[in-house]
């Protein structure tokens, strides 16, 4: 026996084309919305790059590796010390010693304090010798890390490097 189908009553709303491109731009419109601020927040935390001269500074890390080989056959004895003089005041003292112990005299030495997360806060300071192998200086430096670049140069040239990782800080010891 056929039975008559009975045609189907809509029940709530009916999915027009108007709705389904609405909820298609309303989904893109999040979508797009979610990563321009994604971006913009991005773009305000990072600076972008820290070196605009990597291919450059690559091809020279041979020269580098040279100067740290006459570096070491030198056998200089560099030793620095941070001493906090003050809230956000900092003594840097620096001494020097050649292979057989003997402080030199003519050397211009040359720090630079790298903020490690802002590289606009760089600072840069000339320590003054005090005599022979013993070289000072004095620097407004905020608390925190810092990477420490130190040369010593003798006429223009670099005769001394190194790099380190320093953290300042305003406790008491």
């Amino acid at each position: 026996m056929p039975t008559a189908l009975k045609e189907a009553q809509p029940t709530g709303r009916v999915l027009t084309g108007r709705m389904v491109l609405a909820i298609l731009l309303g989904f893109f419109a999040v979508v797009i919305g979610v990563n321009v601020l994604m971006a913009r927040l991005a773009s305000q935390t990072f600076r972008g790059v820290t070196n605009s001269h990597a291919y450059t500074d690559g091809l020279a890390y041979n020269k580098e590796i040279e100067a740290a080989h006459a570096q070491d056959a030198l056998g200089w004895q560099v030793k620095g010390a941070v001493a906090r003089i003050a809230p956000g005041r900092s003594r840097i003292t620096v001494t020097q010693a050649d292979a057989d112990g003997r402080a030199t005299a003519d050397l211009q030495v040359n720090m630079q304090f790298q903020y490690l997360v802002d590289r606009s806060k760089d600072k840069e300071l000339t320590l003054t010798m005090e005599k022979p192998g013993l070289y000072t200086g004095e620097i407004d430096i905020d608390a925190g890390h810092w990477g420490l670049a130190l040369r010593a140069s003798r006429n223009g040239q670099i005769v001394f490097q190194s790099r380190n990782t320093i953290e300042i800080n305003d406790r008491a010891p």
